[in-house]
Order: structure tokens, then sequence, then C-alpha cells
């Protein structure tokens, strides 16, 4: 049924469970199982009213590290696990909900966690779960931490 599902990873509590529902459910479909992982960039209005510290850009590059790092980690601890699975990640620059949008074009499922690491940025900014859902074509499994506690 399904031969490509993309998981939306950020490192969350919520997201990490919604990783392992997708790494159990590519296992039962034999599917390839893709980590996108989004850097956020610096909102564009600090640009404009000058806001942005100096040490900012620097900030990107090492959140960009970090998180291909954190990717890193949970792939090759995946390989380690499970390793009949096929698996590739990517790090992209750009808006969480966008980035999943963009990479799950070729995707049949879209596996994604109900809460990241928003809390009042999320309530601000709205959730990157319900913008994936509102945008995307591709059928989205939004996992919420109880519905994943077995897997």
């Amino acid at each position: 049924m399904f031969n490509k599902i993309l998981v939306g990873l950020d490192g969350s509590e919520s997201n990490l469970n919604a990783l392992n529902y997708a790494i159990h459910l590519a296992q039962q479909e034999k599917a390839e199982l893709v980590l996108i992982t989004a850097v956020e960039p610096l909102p564009p209005k600090a640009y404009e009213m000058g806001g942005i510290p100096s040490y900012m850009p620097q900030y990107q590059v090492d959140l960009h590290k970090s998180l291909e790092e954190m990717q890193g980690t949970h792939l090759d601890r995946i390989r380690k696990s499970y390793p009949d699975l096929l698996i590739s990640g990517s790090v992209k620059e750009g808006r969480a909900a966008t980035v999943i949008t963009d990479a799950a074009k070729d995707a049949d499922l879209i596996v994604i966690g109900h809460r990241g690491h928003g809390g009042i940025l999320s309530w601000v900014l709205g959730s990157v779960a319900k913008e994936v859902v509102d945008q995307c074509t591709v059928p989205v499994l939004v996992i919420k931490e109880k519905e994943c506690a077995r897997a």
C-alpha cells in the first residue's frame, strides 16, 4: 500500500513517537523511510528592521549542523536496529511545513507528530502538523503520544 513514507523529524518527544510509529509501519509495508528535517530561517522582518544581532548568521550555521547531527544519530540507530529497512534523510532550510510538503511530492504517506518544539512559538506561528495537513495532497498520519505508546 505504501512504498515511500516520509517523516518530519525535529527531535521532540512527540516527533520521536511518530518516528517510531513510521519505522513500524515501514517494516510492515516494506516501504522506504525518508526522514526530513527543516532548519527554520530567521524571520525576514528581523532583517528589514536591522534586528539581527551579529551572532545570528553563525547561529543558523550551528543550528543546521546540530540538526544534521541529530538526524544522523537517528539514521545510524535505525540502520543498526533495522538493517533491512531502506532509509534516507535530508536537512533542508525553510519553514517546516513547506519543507515537509515539498519533500512529500513523491511519497505515499507523511507521518508527523502532533506537537513539536513549538510551545508558545507554535501558538503564535501556527501548528506545523495543521499546515502540512491543510497544504499537502499526500495522506498525512498525525501521531498523538497516546496513540503510539504501543509502537
